[in-house]
């Protein structure tokens, strides 16, 4: 790479890097995007300008909603680098990168991390079986290879699970059931909140239109409890609990899981960034102001990385931050500033809603059977947990040491939640007093060849 030091620098290209980008190059400010995937997009708009050549009308309107977005970013200037992982932000804001195969050092004035969101587990018995993957892991091989499992159930809810079933039978794909698990506690404790969902008439009348179709060639299993996924080498079929009760056995060989998506925080973590409990949500974010300026007054965080909001919302908090920067170079623009903050609000409207009607019930949150793994990087389960707990790890980082929960490829994105309620459960503390793993870099795995292969100074 010629240059070494751009003025802004952003992580990621969903749908918030991109408006990101999109805004500051405008304004003129030297920009890269550093992009771990082989194209813009994201996870919502993932391999969107393939699939806009093709046109497969199964994906919905939804995702190529982003067909502007995506033209935008790709025309407005922003160096760009693909395939290229980011592992460490130092404290001095170099960043460290492996990008094929050589480890090298950028420098920004600012930096946006726009790194969106991840799927919460699901730790239901046999979830870690062949032929049980989460729902958004089904919709990647939909979005990008145009594969799918004919048969397949799909359990759990929100959104996001009722998106991939209506594009799955789009598709002409079969799908054995819906196992639909939200409680009727859920929706007592999200209907106060039905009034700002109707501020989004849209999204409503979408889901609705969804949920419709799908019911026209699906069933529909609502208040499901007591998931358990059986087979040896394999799935084979899974059980649960219906409403009045009755014991269900279903045969499948594949079966979808999905709980809701949270904050991928790891790289905010480990840069050391302030972050707060939110209750509510039942996660981790950053704390921002309203700009989405965090902790460290040169690094900004947007998109679902900083609160899980949608794509819209995403790219809203995207060209709000990127405005924000703009401004700190003399080019006030505190109109759009107040433009982007009251469509934020708009979009967020039906967040409360929806916050509260699919937050995962406990059963759904950490593992019932004591032989459930809860770390699969470590294959460490429940009960390898509780003997740590019992052992006197008071603490994420002492049950990491006791355990090894956390030590894996993924740096405790699956378990750590999990890990975490769990000792507040033994401990008697809150979430919040428990707190989090300690991340260290590199965040993301790299080889010691291209650790090798960095040029001057180590970062610190």
């Amino acid at each position: 790479m010629t240059d070494q030091h751009f003025q802004v620098a952003i992580i990621g290209a969903g749908p918030a890097g991109m408006a990101a980008a999109c805004t500051t190059t405008k304004a003129g400010l030297h920009t890269i995007v550093i992009d771990d995937q082989t194209d813009s997009g994201g996870q919502v708009y993932r391999n969107l300008k393939a699939n806009h050549s093709l046109s497969p009308t199964y994906l919905g309107d939804s995702y190529y909603a982003g067909t502007k977005l995506s033209s935008d970013f790709a025309a407005c200037g922003a160096n760009y680098l693909t395939d290229c992982t980011v592992w460490q932000i130092t404290n001095s804001h170099e960043i460290a990168l492996v990008s094929r195969g050589k480890a090298e050092l950028i420098t920004a004035d600012y930096i946006i991390i726009a790194t969106g969101a991840i799927e919460r587990a699901m730790p239901v018995k046999g979830w870690t079986l062949p032929g049980v993957m989460s729902v958004g892991g089904a919709q990647t091989l939909l979005k990008q290879a145009a594969l799918g499992a004919d048969e397949a159930v799909f359990v759990g809810s929100g959104p996001l699970l009722y998106l991939t079933v209506w594009q799955y039978i789009k598709a002409g794909l079969s799908v054995r059931a819906v196992l639909d698990t939200t409680g009727r506690s859920q929706w007592l404790s999200a209907l106060p909140f039905a009034p700002l969902a109707f501020l989004q008439p849209d999204m409503l009348a979408m889901g609705q239109k969804w949920l419709r179709e799908i019911r026209q060639k699906v069933d529909v299993i609502t208040n499901v409890e007591g998931v358990e996924i059986a087979g040896r080498s394999q799935v084979e079929g899974l059980s649960y609990t219906t409403s009045s009760c009755e014991r269900i056995d279903l045969p499948a060989k594949h079966v979808f899981l999905h709980q809701g998506v949270i904050p991928n925080i790891n790289l905010s973590m480990a840069t050391g960034l302030e972050h707060r409990w939110d209750q509510k949500a039942h996660y981790w974010t950053p704390v921002t102001d309203a700009t989405g300026k965090s902790s460290d007054e040169q690094i900004y965080i947007v998109g679902d990385g900083s609160g899980v909001g949608g794509a819209k919302a995403a790219a809203i908090t995207g060209k709000l931050s990127a405005s924000a920067i703009v401004a700190r170079y003399g080019k006030p623009r505190l109109i759009a500033q107040l433009y982007y903050k009251l469509r934020h609000l708009h979009f967020l409207s039906i967040r409360p809603f929806l916050d509260r009607l699919y937050l995962p019930e406990v059963q759904f949150r950490i593992p019932q059977n004591d032989e459930t793994i809860i770390c699969r990087c470590e294959a460490v389960t429940k009960a390898d947990i509780n003997a740590a707990l019992g052992s006197g790890a008071t603490g994420p980082n002492q049950l990491k040491a006791f355990s090894r929960a956390g030590m894996g490829r993924c740096q405790g994105r699956t378990c750590g939640l999990m890990v975490q309620e769990m000792i507040a459960d033994h401990t008697g503390q809150s979430m919040a007093a428990i707190g989090y793993y300690r991340l260290r870099p590199p965040v993301k795995p790299i080889t010691l060849a291209e650790l090798a292969s960095l040029e001057g100074a180590w970062p610190q």
